[in-house]
Formats: structure tokens, C-alpha cells, sequence
């Protein structure tokens, strides 16, 4: 046997080594992996006391998150949370650009429904210009609620 087929031999044992150990790995973050969130994306131009509304089919517990930046940033905007059976917002937050509003929905919150509602206010007297970013729980595709079971 030659020098150089040896080394190759040994390089290709080496690899396999490294490699095995790196699948098993990644193998199982990728098994332990929450489920994915629904996301949705919406671009907006507001005049003074305009709104943009943005409805959501939440189903589960989890967090939705609503994100929104715009120019001019100095601009006061609200992000309000409205939910299924109640009359009233869930969560409000109001400021500058960016602004955030977080609310962790609990099984009980749709005890009443499905139906939740983010809404962007501007409130400035100025036209602003920008993207509303918003995460939610999402359902799980029918047969993987079975298959975790």
C-alpha cells in the first residue's frame, strides 16, 4: 500500500468522525425546535388620524408581538391589541418609532373565539411612512396535533 492512499484513508476516517457526531447534533435542535410562528408583513402610508387594521387567526396560546417603524420616526403613533369577547383592547402602546406591543394569549383568552385584531393609529398630525411587522401563534397543520399525541 502507498503512503499517500493511507493518508486518504485516514482523512476520510477523520471526516466521517467529525461528521456523524455534527448530524446527531443538528439532528436533534432541529427535532427540539418550537413550531414555527405565523408572521405577516404590511407596508403602510397613514395621513393624520388614519389607521391601518391587520386581522389575525389565532388559535393557540403563544405570544403575538407587533412591531412597527416609520418616518418621520419623532411621529406619535398606537399600536393597539384587540382580541376575541371582549369590548375593550387587550394591550395599547403608544410612542415614537419603533414601537413594540406584546401580549402572551392564554387559552382563555379564546375561550370566545379566534378573531384578533391589530390596529396602527396615527395620532401625530403629520403623514408617516413605514412597515407594521407582526408574530402570532400559528395553528399546527392538521395531522401534526395528532402525530404529537
Amino acid at each position: 500500500m502507498k503512503a499517500g492512499n493511507s493518508y486518504s484513508v485516514w482523512i476520510k476516517v477523520l471526516g466521517g468522525v467529525i461528521a456523524l457526531p455534527l448530524l446527531l447534533v443538528l439532528n436533534t435542535s432541529f427535532q427540539s425546535a418550537p413550531s414555527s410562528d405565523g408572521y405577516t408583513e404590511k407596508a403602510f402610508k397613514l395621513d393624520n388620524f388614519a389607521k391601518e387594521v391587520v386581522e389575525l387567526e389565532v388559535t393557540q396560546p403563544g405570544n403575538i408581538i407587533a412591531t412597527a417603524e416609520w418616518h418621520p420616526g419623532k411621529a406619535e403613533l398606537a399600536l393597539i391589541l384587540f382580541g376575541p369577547g371582549q369590548m375593550n383592547y387587550y394591550r395599547r402602546s403608544d410612542g415614537g418609532s419603533p414601537l413594540e406591543l406584546k401580549y402572551a394569549v392564554k387559552e382563555v383568552d379564546n375561550a370566545e373565539g379566534s378573531a384578533w385584531r391589530v390596529k396602527l393609529v396615527n395620532q401625530s398630525g403629520e403623514a408617516v411612512e413605514g412597515v407594521l411587522r407582526i408574530s402570532y401563534p400559528e395553528a399546527s397543520p392538521v395531522g401534526e396535533a395528532e402525530a404529537l399525541q
